[in-house]
């Protein structure tokens, strides 16, 4: 994937900012203020508050286009206080120009705030999808569905983690709303950013977080305590006590949440960054597995059910024959 950027051209806020600064020195050359004169003197401070705040924002944007390897999140890294802190003084000097700028340029303001909007934003996702700690939650799922391991305390983790994701994307789809109403002209008149290399950032940013969606979304289908790996240890349970046809029921549960959750899993590979690769195939392998155990289970107790004891044991034999390939998934 090659890198695609976010962009800061703070060239042209920059050139903006001198060109003003040196007209203001004009003004101590007046020796009279006139009504009119006090309205330019206005207009100018507006002006300067909200070339300060495109410029800050270009710094803000300026942080996040440093921000690489997003096809491997694992490497990357990203600290999010200079750019929060850019954001927050592009937002008091729009609050300045907003008081000083009359009617008639409440387009630009409109065009710098969505401009801020964007990269807020953005600022945010990228905190949530270069967060280290997101690795650390799969490998603790892995380990205690491949070990028999603390499936409720690991079921918890990710549907912790998959809420916190799902809020980023939710924030992402916001963000590509906005940067889709901003004139992209008056942007770059304003800010000399092109329209363009934002859309870039956004769409490489939603490429990521789409990704994390759908794997901590599998996981979380997959540890479900009701419908998934709770569903297959329900049916056990009711194999064991003889229970056969509570057990069909929960092993057909199971198996049609593990097949669904494949599903999902082989439709996101294809576009999931190559640094979450490894995580898509071992959780493939494990629904894969997982899939074919209910599948077995629920033959087994089938055949429990009709008197077909033999073909009962066989089935089952074969349902732990593919609970155990699950521990084989990141061998």
């Amino acid at each position: 994937m090659n890198r695609r950027q976010y962009l800061a051209r703070t060239g042209a806020a920059g050139a903006s900012l001198a060109t003003v600064t040196a007209l203001s020195g004009c003004l101590d050359a007046l020796e009279e203020s006139s009504d009119e004169t006090d309205i330019e003197v206005a207009d100018r401070s507006g002006q300067r508050a909200l070339d300060r705040a495109a410029g800050n924002l270009n710094k803000a944007a300026q942080q996040l286009d440093e921000v690489e390897g997003f096809e491997d999140p694992e490497t990357i890294e990203f600290d999010s206080t200079q750019a929060r802190e850019y954001l927050s003084d592009a937002r008091n000097y729009l609050e300045t120009a907003a008081s000083e700028l009359g009617d008639d340029r409440s387009a630009d303001l409109e065009t710098i705030r969505a401009y801020a909007s964007v990269l807020e934003g953005l600022v945010s996702v990228t905190v949530t999808v270069t967060d280290d700690t997101i690795e650390d939650d799969i490998d603790e799922v892995t380990a205690a569905v491949e070990e028999n391991g603390d499936i409720e305390g690991a079921n918890q983790t990710v549907d912790d983690r998959h809420r916190t994701v799902v809020s980023a994307a939710d924030r992402h789809a916001q963000v590509r709303e906005t940067v889709q109403s901003i004139d992209g002209e008056r942007l770059a008149a304003l800010a000399g950013t092109e329209i363009a290399d934002l859309e870039d950032g956004v769409t490489t940013l939603g490429d990521v977080v789409t990704s994390l969606e759908t794997l901590t979304g599998a996981y979380d289908s997959m540890l479900d305590l009701e419908t998934g790996y709770g569903a297959l240890e329900d049916g056990r349970t009711h194999l064991d006590n003889e229970q056969f046809g509570a057990a069909q029921e929960s092993f057909e549960t199971a198996e049609a949440t593990f097949g669904d959750t494949l599903q999902r899993l082989e439709d996101g590979t294809e576009n999931a960054p190559d640094g979450l690769a490894d995580y898509f195939e071992t959780a493939r392998c494990q629904n894969e597995h997982l899939a074919a155990a209910s599948g077995h289970f629920a033959d087994a107790a089938a055949a429990a059910e009709d008197g077909r004891y033999r073909t009962a044991r066989r089935k089952r034999t074969d349902g732990e024959a593919a609970l155990d390939d699950v521990g084989d998934c990141t061998n």
